[in-house]
């Protein structure tokens, strides 16, 4: 249907003297200052041109019509789509389908060209199952100062990673069902070791993701990944990388009216950002021995169905109450949280991504991940690295006292909890109760889809909060 291994063709090496050329400034002093026009011509732009909002570059002259001159105004920002990245792709859908040679008429830092390239090849990005979507708009990288041609090796990276998880979101639930899912990921980590645990154990081995995936058509699994960076000793720089692959949730017998049903597909977006940060990490050879775990499933309706106060064994043996059958991704994560902590070597860190709660989305809105975690200067990490990377997140607390409200009477841990208020907070304590207090771990609770579109950012799969957890990670094991 698609190819989910697409490559970044925007950046190129061409140099010719038809290359258009795109100068950024900050300001007309910039301009002034570097005698690109003469002061007649300075003049007359004041004069007649003036920069926007809705369109921040100037075509300033076509001699021959086969290279054009433009000015752009861009201003460093770090404020959510208002930022360096959102003004870049902004920019870039404005110009002309040319080959640009990019001049830096400003004084700007490295981290602002980063983003400025980062904009320029998100914008490209379209989901269409018809046609490729074909580049006809070039930079030329050969056109960089020298000290910002490496920006252009990790910028992809990232890209990479991005619209690997847009896509996978996008692609409709008919088409991405569990079989399916294992096929497109074995071709995602081509030449990596891939374990399908999907045996006639599977019942005893992981019975909640059993549980849940045992009304479909198609049975549940879990997908295991394995890649070592070749530096790195097999005792260091473990971590683990766990997404919620709800490839459609119908609620089950606890049934979603059809408004909340409609866009869950994208109930396995936490799957989807967790195999995009994956493959940007391998991609980008990060000093680590990586582990990533898709649990799979359908939430369907059928004579099978898992029904509400059923009571499961999960595989470390916690008796679990259903409390609500359209609950199901923390039924599945239980057991894979379980999993991820049986090997030899105790994972440095375990990272989750999940389409959890609503809960989270009145809480924050459906821009701002929320997360949670049991480790204060991981937290303090990722903070930071949303608003430098201007990929927000923010962190809810593990209100312990909260953890009554999943304690039933019958000895059972109930899924959902007997509050009724802050959902999110007792789905992180549910999930917290597989997880030993000496593992670092971090819980992800997101929306994966944007409502609406801007330049960059158009509606539909979201890759929210992969560049910070990118960075945070990088920053700790390299």
């Amino acid at each position: 249907m698609i190819d989910l291994n697409r490559e970044i063709e925007t950046f190129v090496k061409k140099s010719s003297k038809n290359n258009s050329k795109l100068y950024i400034i900050k300001n007309l002093n910039d301009l002034l200052i570097s005698k690109l026009l003469s002061e007649k011509q300075l003049e007359n732009f004041k004069t007649n041109y003036k920069f926007n909002t809705d369109k921040p570059i100037i075509n300033l002259f076509d001699f021959d019509k086969k290279s054009l001159v433009t000015i752009a105004y861009l201003n460093p920002n770090n404020n959510f789509r208002e930022s360096t990245i959102d003004q870049a792709a902004k920019i870039c859908n404005l110009l002309e389908d040319r080959i640009w040679d990019l001049n830096i008429l400003s004084q700007y830092n490295k981290n602002d060209i980063y983003e400025f390239l980062l904009g320029w090849g998100l914008s490209f990005y379209r989901f269409n199952i018809l046609k490729k979507n074909k580049v006809k708009k070039y930079l030329n990288i050969l056109s960089l100062n020298n000290k910002y041609i490496n920006l252009v090796d990790l910028c992809t990276v990232e890209l990479e990673g991005i619209n690997l998880a847009r896509d996978l979101i996008n692609l409709p639930a008919n088409y991405l069902n569990p079989d399916q899912y294992e096929i497109e990921i074995k071709k995602i980590f081509k030449g990596l070791k891939c374990v399908v645990h999907k045996s006639n154990n599977f019942d005893k081995e992981f019975p909640l993701i059993s549980m849940v995936g045992r009304s479909s058509e198609f049975k549940p699994k879990l997908i295991e990944i394995n890649w070592k960076n070749k530096g790195v000793k097999k005792n260091e720089n473990n971590i683990t990388i766990i997404g919620k692959g709800i490839t459609f949730d119908s609620g089950g017998l606890d049934i979603k009216p059809s408004g909340a049903m409609l866009n869950m597909k994208k109930d396995m977006g936490g799957s989807a950002i967790a195999i995009g940060l994956a493959k940007s990490l391998i991609n980008y050879n990060s000093k680590l021995n990586l582990k990533l775990l898709i649990p799979i499933a359908e939430n369907s309706i059928s004579q099978k169905s898992m029904r509400p106060l059923d009571i499961k064994f999960s595989r470390n043996r916690t008796p679990v109450e259903i409390g609500n059958t359209d609950a199901e991704g923390r039924l599945i994560l239980a057991d894979t949280l379980s999993f991820a902590q049986e090997s030899d070597t105790n994972p440095d860190l375990i990272i989750d991504f999940a389409t959890l709660t609503g809960a989270a989305r009145v809480a924050l809105g459906t821009e701002v991940p929320v997360f949670f975690s049991n480790n204060e200067d991981i937290s303090k990490k990722l903070l930071d690295n949303s608003i430098k990377m201007v990929d927000p997140v923010w962190r809810l607390p593990l209100f312990s006292p909260y953890k009554r409200f999943l304690h039933s009477e019958n000895g059972a841990l109930n899924s959902t909890g007997f509050s009724g208020t802050g959902g999110a907070i007792t789905a992180a304590l549910f999930l917290e109760q597989f997880v030993d207090k000496k593992i670092n771990w971090v819980h992800f609770d997101l929306m994966a889809w944007n409502l609406s579109s801007r330049p960059g950012f158009p509606i539909g799969g979201e890759a929210m909060s992969l560049r910070t957890v990118f960075k945070t990670i990088n920053e700790m094991f390299n």
